[in-house]
């Protein structure tokens, strides 16, 4: 049973003794115990973030974070201005760190908060700490960024191999298995924004609305106020499966 926050010593930081509770939510930390994630917690530097605030320091300062709770985006900008989402994280995924030593060697990520957030941070030398001292805690990240770099490799091939309208039904169908299928329906609450669409895609809004609106119109799917229903999921994998 998890211990009260006050039982821990008072010295440390409010903000840690609360918010360490959070941490048991982190899968690759579900091997320590609660004394350890007392400690871990009072060594995270704390970020709370409203939505559309963006999360200064990640991939230039070399601190790895956490997303302890709410969900971030992860876009660039290239120097003509062009701007892309890369993705979304959801609590658990950590980020940042191991930035090329000379930032004109990488591209500029920027972190902003979708919904209300809580990012926990440590330094290069406590990450580095943790993770030899915790094998478990090492076997879980490894075992997390293979998963990372799986759902990157689909996104890749999808932006290469596919045209707008598949890549949208490909990213339609990722984001209908995240909410849940049940009896071929799945709920996308709120509704994405075709803008931030369009961004995933590398595309224009019109052409999202577009393709929308032709998916409606099939009957796939349905705006409910704010939300979007995908009415028949096994009839969008067929029109990617036609597209591919």
């Amino acid at each position: 049973m998890p211990l009260d926050a006050q039982e821990f010593p008072s010295a440390l930081p409010i903000a840690a003794s609360v918010a360490w509770q959070g941490l048991r939510g982190v899968g690759w930390l579900r091997s320590l115990s609660d004394e350890k994630l007392a400690l871990l917690a009072a060594q995270c530097r704390w970020h709370r973030l409203q939505p559309g605030q963006m999360l200064h320091g990640p991939y230039t300062d070399r601190r790895t974070y956490v997303l302890v709770g709410g969900l971030l985006s992860l876009g660039s900008c290239s120097a003509s201005g062009r701007t892309m989402i890369l993705g979304h994280l959801e609590p658990g995924f950590f980020f940042g760190a191991f930035a090329p030593p000379q930032p004109s060697q990488h591209v500029l990520v920027q972190v902003h908060a979708v919904q209300e957030s809580l990012v926990a941070s440590l330094s290069s030398e406590e990450m580095e700490a943790l993770i030899m001292s915790e094998i478990l805690v090492m076997r879980a990240m490894v075992q997390h960024l293979g998963e990372m770099t799986g759902v990157l490799a689909r996104r890749l091939v999808r932006q290469g191999t596919l045209s707008v309208r598949g890549r949208l039904h490909a990213l339609l169908l990722e984001l209908a298995e995240h909410a849940g299928i049940a009896d071929d329906q799945a709920l996308l609450a709120p509704a994405p924004r075709q803008s931030d669409l369009a961004l995933m895609l590398g595309t224009s809004r019109e052409e999202v609305a577009r393709e929308m609106a032709r998916l409606a119109r099939l009957g796939l799917l349905r705006r409910e106020g704010r939300n979007l229903r995908i009415c028949r999921v096994d009839g969008l994998r067929l029109l990617l499966d036609e597209v591919r």
